[in-house]
């Protein structure tokens, strides 16, 4: 069975509990001695490994991983201040932005932005391109096409998190901020209507991803009462 390692909880002294995400949704299972270098299951210890695991009893509260097997690690021998923080980003987003029924539909989602960004030069379109799946999986679509209240696709000045897409500059209000600029707003676009995780956008510079993802920091802060910690990280 093919899961994504979320989270490693260690259980007594080298015990762990495997919160892991698979086709049909998120599990936990308990990995006896992964905490151990020498055991078996040492090697999907780590936060998005995607790996093969064979379950034995399931007498316990957990089911017991019997044998497993590391398909795929996102870990770099030389791994930077803003790859790992993308790690923590994607592990992230996906448990405190999903319930645990919803977790089920984006894992082909995760599974493809890990590969994308073990591969990617930057990691910043990978993650606002899954974030914006995420948006999508809980109910929240923008419109990102057109202007959210006339429908023109002219003089777009503006994005409204709060009404929810651009608005164009005979609608924009006096009460209404401009939290991007025009390079921003290309961005979020091509990243909100991306096919793959391997797109790539002109706009994706570090200084713009920032702003965005800031942004929609704040709207994850009223949407679902959160703090995504990891786009603060990745912001300094």
């Amino acid at each position: 069975m093919k899961i994504i390692v979320l989270t490693i909880t260690q259980y007594k002294e080298k015990d762990g509990i495997i919160f892991g995400l698979g086709p049909d949704g998120a599990k936990s299972y308990t990995a006896r001695g992964i905490f151990d270098p020498k055991n078996k299951n040492a090697g999907i210890g780590n936060p998005l490994t995607i790996a093969d695991i064979e379950l034995g009893s399931d007498r316990y509260k957990y089911p017991i991983i019997k044998n497993s097997k590391a398909l795929f690690s996102p870990y770099k021998v030389n791994s930077d201040y803003y790859y790992l923080g993308s790690i923590s980003f994607l592990v992230e987003v996906t448990k405190k932005l999903l319930q645990e029924e919803e977790m089920g539909m984006m894992y082909k989602h995760l599974e493809d932005a890990i590969y994308a960004l073990k591969e990617a030069k930057e990691p910043w379109m990978v993650l606002l391109i899954y974030l914006f799946n995420i948006f999508k999986a809980t109910g929240y679509e923008f419109q990102a096409n057109k202007c959210v209240f006339c429908g023109s696709r002219s003089d777009i000045v503006s994005f409204s998190f709060a009404d929810g897409g651009f608005v164009c500059k005979n609608c924009l209000t006096e009460d209404m901020d401009r939290p991007f600029n025009n390079e921003q707003m290309l961005l979020l676009r091509e990243a909100y209507f991306a096919k793959n995780y391997k797109v790539m956008s002109q706009y994706c510079t570090k200084d713009n991803a920032k702003k965005v993802l800031e942004k929609c920091n704040e709207f994850i802060k009223d949407a679902f009462g959160l703090d995504i910690d990891s786009i603060t990280f990745l912001g300094k």
